[in-house]
């Protein structure tokens, strides 16, 4: 059962003294700075569904505190697809991936080959995304930039100071680390290796690090620990609540390093989801039936081959035609746990890009039934069972893939909850807030909860009072 947020939000009052701290501020957090400008947190919460943050009982004080403070949305639509890399991008330039062109968690290459396609994760943000970016722009108004762990922005010339998601052991913010004893250079070097929460704690610790350094005027955070057990665990579970007590510690610890570097009299906090989740049972191994249709293989002249992600899979055929991709949609038409076999151009009306605008758009486009996830193999059963898991990547109207939307801090009005609204909102939303522009974009400004038209950034008296303190 749901209960309404106001009255959680009314039973967490005392959480919303989360910025005050209790005990007096040290100089260095009560001093202005001598040129006041304003400065934007984004915190991303992979996989947070609006579902979760409803629950009556959800272990997040931090996050009650901000909502308790801020503004705070129903939920907020992810583009299609639902996967993370095509919606932190969409949240950071404001147009769906009919424009920013990534489809998936990295670059497709082999596409359209005799050879199945593969992702490419290491591709850099200059082929990844077709579009200007906020930090972009931001770097161009003379800002300071930086990222941890954030996604398709690799080798990025407009991020001044960066953690990556596979972090360099000879970075600046690396070495500072080490120095500090958060980390070793061999933990560095084998990141990969130990639990995502782990891995979580330290991105949190270079977000810190970064504040208390460089003082950023944009910083992107990302933090992946529920995706992670979701995936293992399915939704809806004590695995993930657990969870996202550990990462309410974490944007509490970016908040108190805000006030440390005497900034948060200026700074906005937004709190982002990329998806929800859904939990599912079954497998389905699309790649099987094209095997067994004969467009696998030296015999055919078009071979076709899918690559799979969860709620979703793109089938790619070389040398594709109308008739060609007409017959590949009959063979997976009315499969068990096929919710929808789209062509380009019906996926095209759901945001997707078609292959005349990005070699990425696939030659027909497969959705999975609630309950059903694609996955990779050739051989086997199309169907098999599974254990409960956890996934995404459904079309964005199903309720479990909603994301969520808090903002608290300077600039915020404390209007409390906002309707629903699409995360192409978000860049535009940061670029008022930076006094940048953005260009031509489709999301728009969520102008509510800001401050009165020039006044995006308020007094330090306001902001402080918008924050909490």
């Amino acid at each position: 059962m749901m209960y309404p947020i106001s009255a959680l939000l009314r039973s967490v009052a005392a959480a919303a003294m989360f910025l005050a701290g209790g005990a007096a501020l040290p100089p260095c957090a009560r001093a202005a700075p001598a040129t006041p400008s304003p400065k934007v947190v984004v915190i991303s919460l992979d996989a947070f569904g609006a579902a979760s943050l409803r629950e009556p009982q959800l272990p997040a004080p931090t996050l009650h505190g901000l909502m308790q403070r801020g503004a705070y949305a129903v939920s907020m639509q992810p583009i299609n697809p639902t996967v993370t890399w095509p919606n932190h991008t969409t949240m950071v330039t404001g147009v769906d991936a009919s424009r920013h062109h990534v489809l998936v968690n990295g670059l497709i290459v082999d596409q359209r080959t005799a050879t199945s396609p593969r992702i490419d994760m290491g591709a850099p943000k200059s082929r990844l995304v077709a579009v200007p970016t906020v930090y972009d722009a931001a770097h161009q108004a003379g800002l300071t930039t930086a990222q941890v762990d954030w996604v398709a922005i690799d080798g990025a010339r407009s991020i001044d100071w960066q953690f990556a998601e596979h972090p360099d052991p000879d970075g600046a913010i690396e070495q500072s680390l080490v120095r500090q004893g958060v980390v070793t250079r061999d933990q560095l070097v084998h990141f990969g290796e130990p639990s995502q929460a782990w891995r979580d704690r330290i991105y949190t610790r270079a977000a810190v690090d970064i504040i208390r350094q460089h003082h950023p005027d944009l910083l992107l955070l990302h933090l992946l620990a529920l995706d992670s057990i979701e995936h293992e665990t399915g939704f809806g579970n004590d695995a993930g609540r657990n969870t996202i007590a550990f990462l309410d510690d974490r944007v509490q610890e970016v908040i108190d390093a805000v006030r440390a570097a005497g900034d948060l009299d200026r700074t906005t906090f937004i709190i982002v989801s990329d998806h929800g989740q859904q939990s599912v049972r079954q497998l389905l191994r699309p790649n099987v039936l094209l095997r067994q249709a004969g467009l696998q293989g030296g015999s055919t002249g078009r071979p076709a081959f899918c690559l799979t992600d969860d709620g979703f899979a793109l089938v790619f055929q070389q040398h594709a035609t109308e008739a060609s991709t007409r017959k590949m949609k009959s063979l997976f038409a009315g499969k068990p746990g096929i919710r929808a076999v789209l062509t380009p151009a019906e996926a095209a009306k759901q945001g997707w890009p078609v292959p005349a605008q990005s070699d990425q758009a696939p030659d027909l486009l497969l959705y999975a039934a609630d309950g059903y996830a694609f996955k990779e193999g050739d051989t086997g059963d199309y169907v098999t069972p599974t254990r409960e898991i956890g996934a995404h990547g459904y079309p964005n109207s199903n309720p479990l893939m909603q994301g969520i939307f808090i903002a608290a801090g300077a600039g915020i009005r404390a209007r409390g909850e906002i309707p629903a609204f699409p995360n192409l909102d978000i860049a535009p939303t940061i670029a008022q807030l930076l006094h940048v522009s953005l260009g031509t974009v489709q999301g728009k400004p969520l102008m509510e909860i800001l401050g009165s038209p020039g006044h995006a950034a308020p007094t330090p008296a306001r902001a402080a009072s918008a924050a909490g303190r």
